[in-house]
């Protein structure tokens, strides 16, 4: 007995045949008729299908055999593999590699064999399709064709098998999906007539599975040839759309529909697959929401900043009529008729603004003046947070307020502030000259019992002075009428100065003053204004300070920037007070700090004279380690 040799391309052969999935799996009437067949029409009591493996042949449909399987060693089949071609043994007992083998000298006792190969769709043998006789004898020619014809449909029997068993798979994956999507689906026709349907969407248009398949979308659809429409536009690709379906029972629902064709690469339309999401939830939100922003005071809205540069408003409260005096739907689309009520001054820099937010997704804080058509000028107060799209886009959701009232109320108060400032300084101007001269010895010499008196006088006549100038200030930083000459100027010698000048005071605190070492540099800045700002910082600085302890100027240019700090070793600044810090009239309510006086007007006109020079100040501190007030002009000439 001789071994058939091993076919060149085993490992491909084996990967083919694992890959049908055949092997060691149960009968099938398929098969089982084509060994049928071949026993009928080749004249013999045995007819196999065998598959050879790496160490058997395995039988996976028998006619006339009881056993499933022999070992490969033994296969008359492997002979036919490796051969790759019909192969026919008249007698066993005349071929030397047959006559030992115990298949032949025991049960079935074979004498004759005849085994057509079984091709894949790739054209490699992974079995036979034969047949045995327990006689000698040979085919005739008509039964070898009928064999190979037979052998041929076996092996696109294979393959078909193993496409339905793939289909079987996906169909089973796709109906589960179905059943756990989220969403309503339905598979359509080509016309449209319902041909499957999930539990959701069952559940959600009140019809048993046999009821739904009988039913056609453009009649469960409440808007007539919507659903044509959509057809015609899928030729393009898939379509969404808003709609509303008919349930069965009560009212119809809207729903967001998304209609996809399904044809397969080359083919005919096959159908549509249609996933409806219920828009009920939503709509009732909708409705919440518009109730309770009726009762609020101004405007809440979404604002979409597309990437094209066009805007509008997705959504807008009914509060935009007082706002703007537009309706939700005039902006929806486009924002245009609500620019066009600015007030032409406000308009760029409200795009400025916005453009800002949307570059640095900051918060946007507007003040600005509206020309309402029936109102009048008003000023709006904007707040909104922007969330950057996939898209590029930006959508802001905020809020605008009317804050005329108060615009008005602060008005009111500037005017009385500057009035009586103005009404003021004449007559103190002429009562603290007055106490000079007196105290100087200008009438002669003072009494000594009247001399701490007239003192005091002169000390508060000169802090009434000094209120009465930073009021005056903020009246024309306020009203825009205090004038800036920026021009380059060197910095070193502006430090010095100020420190010269202060030292004085700071002498009087029992505070030391120093200017720590740095390059000089040119500042784009007003001369005057900058020694005010200095001057209120190192006051502060020295007032809030304890005898004996050091306060530090210093500046460091940095990025086309150079910061000015001002750094004392006070008790901070109280966590609390921190965001009044810049405000009008704000003053810490620790006690030591009532005690110094002063008139909380100086970081406020200090933060305006910085900004309006195009800088920028702010502070670092923390309580009991002192406080650092810093604030950064631009470098003139392009300086680094």
């Amino acid at each position: 007995m001789s071994q058939a040799p091993i076919p060149s391309n085993e490992q491909q052969r084996l990967a083919a045949l694992h890959a049908l999935e055949l092997l060691d799996t149960p009968a099938e009437a398929m098969f089982d008729h084509i060994t049928a067949l071949a026993a009928q029409i080749c004249e013999t009591p045995i007819a196999l299908i065998s598959l050879v493996d790496a160490q058997r042949q395995w039988f996976k449909s028998r006619v006339g055999l009881d056993a499933e399987q022999t070992a490969r060693e033994l296969a008359f089949c492997a002979h036919a593999v490796h051969a790759d071609a019909l192969l026919e043994v008249g007698n066993a007992l005349d071929d030397a590699r047959f006559r030992d083998n115990p298949l032949v000298t025991s049960d079935p006792s074979i004498r004759f064999y005849a085994g057509m190969p079984l091709h894949d769709g790739q054209g490699l043998a992974l079995g036979t399709l034969c047949v045995i006789d327990r006689r000698p004898r040979q085919l005739d020619e008509h039964q070898r064709q009928q064999l190979r014809h037979l052998a041929q449909l076996t092996g696109e029997l294979f393959e078909l098998r193993l496409q339905a068993r793939r289909q079987a798979e996906q169909s089973a994956m796709h109906q589960a999906m179905l059943d756990n999507a989220g969403s309503a689906v339905l598979v359509l026709d080509p016309q449209g007539r319902v041909q499957r349907s999930n539990p959701e969407a069952r559940q959600l248009l009140g019809y048993s599975a046999e009821a739904l398949n009988e039913q056609h979308l453009s009649q469960l659809l409440e808007e007539p040839g919507q659903f044509e429409r959509l057809c015609l536009a899928c030729a393009r690709g898939p379509q969404s759309a808003e709609g509303r379906l008919r349930p069965r029972h009560g009212q119809s629902l809207p729903v967001r529909l998304n209609l996809s064709p399904i044809r397969a690469e080359g083919q005919a339309l096959q159908g549509y697959l249609l996933v409806a999401n219920d828009l009920s939830q939503r709509d009732e939100a909708r409705q919440r929401l518009q109730r309770i922003a009726a009762q609020l005071p101004g405007m809440v809205y979404q604002y979409l900043l597309r990437a094209d540069g066009s805007s509008c408003f997705p959504y807008s409260s009914a509060g935009i009529r007082d706002i703007y005096g537009c309706t939700p739907e005039e902006v929806c689309q486009d924002a245009a008729s609500a620019f066009a009520r600015l007030h032409p001054e406000d308009i760029a820099p409200v795009r400025e603004a916005i453009a800002d937010s949307a570059q640095r997704l900051a918060t946007w804080h507007q003040e600005y003046r509206v020309l309402h058509p029936e109102r009048g000028l008003i000023w709006v107060e904007g707040r909104a947070a922007p969330q950057r799209l996939p898209g590029g886009e930006v959508l802001w959701h905020g809020f605008i307020s009317d804050i005329s009232e108060r615009k008005r109320g602060e008005q009111l108060q500037n005017e009385f502030v500057s009035t009586v400032s103005h009404e003021l300084r004449t007559p103190l101007t002429a009562i603290a000259g007055s106490l000079g001269l007196i105290n100087g010895g200008a009438l002669g010499a003072v009494p000594e019992n009247m001399q701490q008196m007239l003192e005091i006088a002169q000390s508060n006549s000169q802090r009434l002075r000094h209120l009465i100038d930073d009021l005056l200030d903020m009246d024309k930083l306020v009203a825009g009428k205090m004038r800036f000459d920026l021009q380059p100027l060197a910095l070193r010698p502006l430090l010095q100065q100020a420190l010269h000048d202060n030292q004085p005071y700071a002498e009087r605190q029992q505070v030391r003053l120093q200017l720590l070492a740095g390059s000089d540099c040119q500042v784009l800045a007003d001369a005057k204004r900058v020694e005010q700002v200095l001057a209120n910082l190192l006051a502060n600085a020295a007032k809030f300070s304890s005898p004996g302890q050091p306060v530090e100027l210093s500046a460091a240019p940095r990025d086309g920037w150079v910061r000015i700090s001002v750094r004392d070793q006070g008790l901070g600044i109280p966590t609390s007070f921190k965001p009044r810090i810049f405000s009008k009239f704000a003053q810490a309510d620790a006690g030591d700090t009532r005690q110094q006086g002063g008139t909380g007007l100086g970081l406020a006109i200090s933060k305006e004279l910085i900004e309006r020079m195009g800088g920028r100040i702010g502070f670092d501190s923390q309580e009991g380690q002192g406080s650092t007030f810093w604030f950064e002009l631009p470098l003139a000439g392009g300086q680094s």
